[in-house]
């Protein structure tokens, strides 16, 4: 991505982030009358290294405040807890007005005695929270270090050629995996052998999981159709229309994208599917034959499953909110506003919800009421994993972050985290033991920091037993955006690259 003198320079994150880069729009500098003195710019250029301030957490921020032609300065951003090292973001002659300078997006309070910069986040990196800030200046900037896994890398067992980008994930069922892809075709293949069984084709992306149920499996395809097919020979039940017009997905790097990379699994309970739309509706559809039960709109579009239990459907929406439903008549219960998209399913378990959103947090809701029982902030990166509950513990993955969290679902508090280097959109599939998660990322992103691929964790301490390494394409994004599924001994992904592939557990 080009972008002219004087903007905001993202040229490394803006094309593609799911987190901070999405935020991140070009600021032309401000016009001043008179120029700034040589000897003022020098002073502010070199390193200044502290922390950046939530609610009682700190992590470590620093700048390199470079001199440039034209009495211009370069701000290079060094935030470890995301990866960013020395990321060129701004580059504008300095607006100087008393203790207070501005560059680009960036306000300081300058204090020469102290030799400090102190200020709050732009909202391009933070744009729901006043993150504080308070730098020193120093000599130098160290590099942090980010360590390679020390696990082995895996084989795959077996890998079987869709032969078009599968976005949403695998899933498992009756000794077979199931996987939908972007030319609209549905497959079912062998478990062990990875040997095709069957294929149906919808007529547009599948961007949702395949979601098998006994006899038969649900699927929803950008073509605007709900499918019904038996899992044993792929025949069509029947498919209804659930959104008027084709879905349309605008890439990453087009300014208008809304990264809605996938739509809405199908949850089945009883004879009930309950699933969320593209055009911002939560339905209750017969499984029998289709008809629409009921449907709640909310105020944008719905792409993640909802979760069902206790007479009740939970859903999130693109417009920041929770929903709580009555399941029989699709009567809001409780709704909760929780300051960014929420594009993931929630997680549920005794008394809480457990949600992420674009503000950067996790949540844990109340059941009954929609409450904020606790949050968890996750510097700087989306949360757009579903998270996966087991024995109280909430598995979950994040985007700019790059990391998979386990959180205690009942306080929120923190178990482990791991860095598994890539975007971790998908849901994690979690046994007795293992927690194994899909990663994904783009050639250069953040300086080339980022990588896509598979890991496998120890559930208890969060350590990586094994690692894949997805090879990236010369554009465009790669590896396993979506959920992980396990069975026979095996754990499976369907990736980017058109192929869904096996790994011994």
């Amino acid at each position: 991505m080009k972008t002219a003198p004087g903007v905001l320079l993202v040229a490394v994150i803006c094309a593609v982030s799911p987190g901070i880069a999405a935020h991140t729009t070009p600021v032309a500098p401000a016009q001043i009358a008179s120029s700034v003195p040589a000897d003022a710019v020098a002073e502010l250029a070199g390193a200044w290294s502290g922390v950046v301030t939530h609610d009682d957490e700190s992590v470590p921020f620093a700048l390199q405040l470079e001199s440039a032609a034209g009495g211009n300065l370069i701000v290079k951003v060094t935030l470890p807890i995301v990866h960013l090292v020395g990321t060129p973001m701004v580059k504008a002659v300095p607006q100087i007005q008393g203790n207070e300078i501005r560059i680009g997006p960036f306000v300081f309070q300058y204090d020469r005695a102290a030799r400090t910069l102190s200020g709050v986040m732009p909202d391009a990196l933070a744009p729901v929270y006043r993150l504080a800030f308070t730098l020193h200046r120093v000599d130098t900037l160290d590099d942090p270090i980010r360590p390679e896994p020390a696990a082995p890398l895996a084989t795959p067992a077996w890998t079987f050629d869709a032969g078009s980008p599968c976005w949403p994930g695998a899933t498992f069922a009756g000794g077979l995996v199931f996987a939908g892809c972007d030319d609209g075709r549905v497959h079912a293949v062998d478990a062990r052998t990875g040997r095709e069984k069957w294929t149906f084709r919808t007529g547009g992306p599948v961007r949702a999981r395949v979601i098998p149920a006994g006899p038969d499996a649900y699927v929803q395809s950008d073509d605007g159709n709900l499918y019904k097919l038996g899992t044993v020979d792929g025949a069509e039940r029947w498919h209804v229309r659930i959104v008027e017009t084709q879905v349309e997905r605008l890439p990453f790097d087009n300014p208008k994208s809304r990264f809605d990379r996938f739509g809405s699994d199908a949850a089945i309970v009883g004879n009930r599917i309950y699933l969320g739309t593209h055009d911002g509706r939560v339905m209750a559809l017969d499984a029998a034959n289709g008809h629409t039960a009921w449907e709640f709109r909310t105020r944008d579009s719905v792409v993640a499953a909802p979760a069902v239990r206790g007479g009740r459907v939970y859903a999130g929406s693109f417009d920041k909110h929770v929903y709580a439903l009555d399941a029989a008549t699709g009567r809001l219960l409780w709704k909760r506003d929780t300051q960014g998209a929420v594009v993931s399913t929630p997680a549920l378990d005794g008394a809480r919800l457990v949600v992420g959103n674009r503000a950067y947090d996790l949540l844990g809701l109340d059941l009954a009421s929609g409450a904020v029982a606790w949050k968890r902030y996750v510097w700087f990166s989306w949360v757009e994993s579903p998270a996966t509950i087991q024995n109280g513990v909430a598995y979950v993955g994040s985007s700019d972050a790059a990391a998979v969290y386990a959180f205690e679902a009942r306080d929120g508090r923190a178990v482990w985290k791991t860095d598994v280097r890539g975007w971790a959109w998908g849901q994690p599939a979690v046994t007795t033991d293992r927690v194994y998660v899909g990663t994904s990322s783009q050639p250069g992103y953040l300086g080339g920091a980022h990588r896509g691929g598979a890991v496998a964790l120890d559930r208890a301490t969060g350590r990586t037993l094994w690692r894949f390494v997805a090879e990236p394409g010369k554009v465009g994004p790669y590896g396993f955006p979506g959920s992980a599924a396990v069975g026979l001994g095996l754990v499976y992904f369907s990736g980017l690259d058109g192929k869904v592939y096996a790994f011994a557990r």
